[in-house]
């Protein structure tokens, strides 16, 4: 009698008799078909665990017994036929008895009278629905058994089904079953194992496997096709019990094999590193080296995607939603686990290099801090090359700092560090104080120092933990006031001059001659009006908030006038407080009022016309629930024969009550929803001015001055009998005084750091550049006709205050095309037809003569674009090309600064329901061989242009 060894017969699990018993056509239909009892012979291992009752998935079942010699068949099948009603019906029996042996009287009783061989394969291609199976796979010894137990009852992908059933699909399924990774993909990717990694339990799941089946999955998974090294590098540390830690491991290999330079410690770092791999790390020597660089690189690419996703969901001022939270929890456990790592294994040094770790990321604030000391002492020695060379090393830290990955979570601390660099660079401008009149100083105030003064309060409004960056702040603070001082004390002396010779502003804009000379033309042209006064608001604070506005709104010069438009101001009446200059502004004339009379005097103006026209002070903006503004507000804005003044207390209450501390900046949401308000206004067809009716001084490092007959936290009575000035004090004296009487004479401080009174956040009323200086902003929407006279603004930025990439340098001479040269000629004679011409003090930068073949840089760079042959070569790839005009405004659109996708449209006449349509055929023209010149910001709707990147990739002068 021949037997067949146990090794040749297969050990059989229960889900592979269940899917040989569903696959198999035949055999399944016993199942089903009710009748007498029936036996099934299978050939296997003489073997079975559990329960003796087989349940298939559909609800169908049979016995499953073993009988391991021919007498055992014997019996068992006799049995199961003397059985009148067995339950279940079929009865499988397991042997490794060959047919021969068996007498066949017993084979005559079971199923077709024969053994059944199980070929595992088929039973896989069945359960698969393949018609084939890849001898590659079949190679894969361990494959065939973790298919059948993986696949329990339930059916593999149906995307799998039909043909061939090819290696790569098979065994990521099996892959994706066993490590429950979620994934559909034939590719199971790095950074998909690295998200497996992060969940509990989830690196466990590969230590319970079988080995064989454990060490087939990590081979295929190590595949190049697959995620390869940082496959078989997350494979070692999971079997050494690292694999919850592998993305922090890899933060850790990036430091210290990527980013570091070479030295001792880094060696003997890397060293304690490897041997987290265990005694089978996936490569060795010089190998092992590129494998841990590029896991370390794989590992902050997949932190750096958790971080933007969170970024992403925060930028759109919403609540996180949970994938975006569950994003930002992996990713800071990521990069705590990474910090302990470092110090375990003594990276400490590698770390400072890491564009990742917060050690590089303090390392790059130090490094700032360092920067700008050597600046500042460079400034003290007041040598040029020494100074260039301090403001590159400054540029280039500050760039370093903000590339790093984890910058966005620090927007405040990296906001001061740039105010410190720009103040550097207006430092390094040497401006001086010396001022000839009022109106350049004020001018010269909104072009260049309020902008200063907005960098300064940044600094003091907090410091840094960082010695480094906490001393140079102190030294470039304590400059940047010993200069703004004297600015404020030649101003001063200039204003008590002027006061006092009770000289006629000409063409100077003072508080009293803005109804006249700015909004009565926009009445008599049948404009409606909103007038929106911000209280206390100053020329810093208002380069803020027009910086944020012109992102949805185009700002305009209100004045005809020669020379390039810009920002305008006018002077405050005297003393500098409400009571006086506001009621000056709403009355038209110099005198002291109150709401009552601002309310009173502002529609009695007779160059409204027919049209009415309001006051809404603090008291009316109270809303009910669901409505925006209070009931006559909102009655009011929607009256067309209604022009209206609003007024917002936000600044000036907040100086009253606390300073802004850490964060000095200023948003349109904190000043009465001044965003709502405008956008209301412009739905409504109305031109929106902004203006304040003072500026303020904050209250950093004030310093009490004792005086008699104080009116003022800023300016006193004199008493000539006994009264010396003090060294922060100037007498003012002539028509422009108010306060107590009309021409009267005051004392005022001119010094930011001195007040009579109390402490307070900050004051007003005194005779500093920032308290006389009133800012003007005219708002329209993009795609609105602008009043007559009325000319767009660009960028009003300093240029020390951008960054190089940002500047737009005049470019050598590149002629516009012939017939852009003369429409530019004609529309440059119509304005000068138009325009008046205008006694103020013109801008202190060079100002381009307007003459017919005179265009700006922006001209320049816009018309070379237009005309290069790349240029050209790129719009030919387009399928549908949009207009000439279309793409000569959006161009200048962007020079002006980041756009919304919707304010971009809105700026170049193109429908706001295509507006992301035309972002991505603006991006395709520009970003020549994916070249970022057109860079989408992480918001996914905020497009920003890169200046210096267009001049190189379109090969611009």
């Amino acid at each position: 009698m021949t037997r067949v060894s146990v090794p040749t017969a297969l050990r059989l699990s229960r889900n592979t008799v269940a899917q040989y018993l569903s696959a198999h056509a035949k055999l399944s239909e016993i199942l089903t078909v009710p009748g007498s009892p029936e036996t099934l012979l299978l050939r296997g291992e003489p073997a079975w665990e559990g329960d003796p009752v087989l349940t298939l998935g559909d609800g169908r079942r049979a016995r499953v017994r073993v009988a391991p010699s021919p007498l055992a068949v014997h019996e068992t099948v006799l049995e199961h036929a003397r059985d009148i009603e067995p339950d279940p019906r079929v009865l499988v029996v397991l042997t490794d008895v060959e047919e021969h042996d068996l007498d066949p009287a017993i084979l005559a009783r079971t199923h077709r009278g024969r053994v059944y061989a199980v070929d595992r394969w088929d039973v896989v291609r069945e359960t698969f629905g393949a018609t084939a199976i890849d001898p590659r796979l079949k190679r894969e010894t361990w494959a065939c058994e973790a298919l059948l137990d993986a696949s329990g009852t339930h059916r593999w992908p149906s995307t799998l089904a039909g043909g061939v059933l090819a290696r790569t699909p098979a065994l990521a399924a099996l892959a994706a079953r066993r490590l429950q990774l979620g994934v559909t993909d034939d590719r199971i990717d790095a950074q998909t194992l690295l998200e497996w990694s992060q969940r509990p339990g989830g690196p466990q799941l590969l230590l319970d496997l079988r080995g064989p089946e454990r060490d087939g999955l990590i081979e295929f998974l190590s595949e190049a096709e697959q995620s390869g090294a940082a496959g078989r590098v997350l494979a070692a540390l999971t079997r050494t019990g690292h694999g919850g830690e592998a993305v922090a491991y890899g933060l850790a290999c990036a430091a210290l094999w990527e980013h570091a330079a070479p030295s001792n410690l880094v060696y003997q770092a890397r060293g304690r590193v490897e041997r987290w791999l265990g005694d089978h790390p996936p490569a060795s020597g010089t190998a092992l080296d590129g494998v841990l660089a590029a896991f370390g690189r794989t590992c902050e690419n997949y932190v750096r995607a958790a971080l933007e996703k969170a970024y992403a969901a925060a930028d759109l001022d919403d609540e996180a939603d949970e994938t975006a939270r569950q994003a930002r929890k992996t990713a800071d456990t990521v990069l705590a686990q990474a910090d302990l790592l470092i110090r375990q294994f003594g990276a400490g040094e590698a770390a400072t290099a890491s564009p990742t770790l917060t050690t590089g990321l303090e390392a790059r604030f130090t490094a700032v801090g360092l920067a700008l000391g050597r600046g500042i002492e460079a400034l003290d020695r007041n040598q040029p090359a020494e100074i260039a060379q301090a403001r590159d090393a400054i540029d280039r830290a500050v760039d370093r700092l903000r590339d790093h990955t984890l910058a966005p979570d620090h927007r405040v601390r990296i906001s001061r560090v740039r105010m410190a660099q720009r103040l550097f660079r207006w430092l390094d401008t040497q401006p001086d104080p010396t001022v000839e009149s009022v109106a350049g100083a004020l001018d010269r105030q909104m072009r260049d120092t309020a902008w200063a003064d907005r960098a300064l309060d940044y600094l003091d409004a907090g410091g840094d933990d960082d010695a480094p960056l906490r001393v140079a702040y102190q030294a470039i603070v304590g400059r940047t006031r010993d200069l703004r001082r004297e600015f404020d004390r030649e101003f001063a002396q200039t204003l008590a001059n002027w006061t006092e010779a009770g000289t006629d502003p000409g063409s100077m804009l003072t508080v009293e001659s803005f109804l006249h000379r700015v909004v009565r033309p926009l009445a008599s042209a049948d404009s409606r009006i909103l007038l929106i006064v911000v209280d206390g608001m100053s020329a810093a604070i208002a380069t803020e908030l027009a910086g944020e506005l012109r992102s949805t709104f185009a700002e305009y010069d209100p004045l005809p006038g020669a020379g390039r438009p810009y920002r305008r101001t006018m002077a405050a009446a005297l003393p500098s407080l409400t009571a006086v200059s506001r009621t000056s502004l709403f009355a038209g004339r110099l005198m002291k009022g109150d709401q009552t009379v601002e309310k009173r005097l502002f529609p009695e103006h007779k160059f409204w016309g027919a049209k009415k026209a309001k006051v809404f002070h603090k008291n009316h903006l109270r809303s009910e629930p669901g409505d925006r503004f209070g009931p006559e507000l909102t009655e009011a804005l929607a009256d067309p024969h209604c022009h209206v003044a609003v007024v917002l207390n936000t600044v000036d209450d907040r100086l009253a009550k606390e300073a802004k501390l850490d964060d000095s900046g200023w948003e349109t949401r904190e000043i009465g929803d001044l965003r709502a308000l405008v956008g209301a206004a412009s739905g409504q067809g109305m031109t929106v001015l902004i203006t304040s009716d003072h500026g303020h001084v904050i209250d950093r490092h004030g310093v009490g001055i004792q005086a008699a007959g104080v009116e003022s936290a800023r300016h006193r009575l004199p008493a000539p009998e006994h009264d010396r000035l003090g060294d922060t004090e100037v007498a003012l004296s002539g028509p422009r005084v108010v306060w107590p009487e009309p021409d009267a004479s005051i004392v005022a401080l001119w010094d930011n750091d001195s007040r009579y009174t109390t402490q307070k956040a900050g004051y007003h009323g005194g005779a500093s550049l920032a308290e006389i200086t009133i800012p003007i902003l005219a708002f329209l929407p993009f795609d609105a006709d602008p009043p007559k006279g009325w000319r767009e603004l660009g960028d009003q930025r300093p240029g020390w205050w951008k960054d190089d990439s940002e500047i737009l340098a005049p470019a050598e001479a590149v002629a516009p095309p012939p017939q852009r040269a003369k429409k530019m000629e004609r529309q440059i004679k119509e304005k000068l037809t138009d325009q008046m011409s205008l006694d103020i003090a013109m801008p202190a930068e060079p100002v381009l003569a307007l003459a017919s073949t005179a265009t700006s840089p922006i001209d320049d760079l816009v018309a070379s674009l237009l005309a290069s042959p790349v240029f050209e070569a790129q719009l030919e790839q387009l399928a549908r090309k949009p207009a000439i005009i279309k793409l000569d405004k959006a161009v200048r659109a962007l020079l002006d600064g980041p756009q919304s996708t919707t304010a971009l449209a809105q700026r170049v006449d193109y429908p706001i329901s295509r507006a992301s349509g035309f972002a991505a055929v603006l991006g395709q023209l520009l970003n020549v061989d994916g070249v970022q010149v057109l860079e989408t910001l992480p918001d996914g709707r905020t497009l920003r242009l890169h200046p210096g990147t267009l001049r190189d990739q379109f090969g611009l002068s």
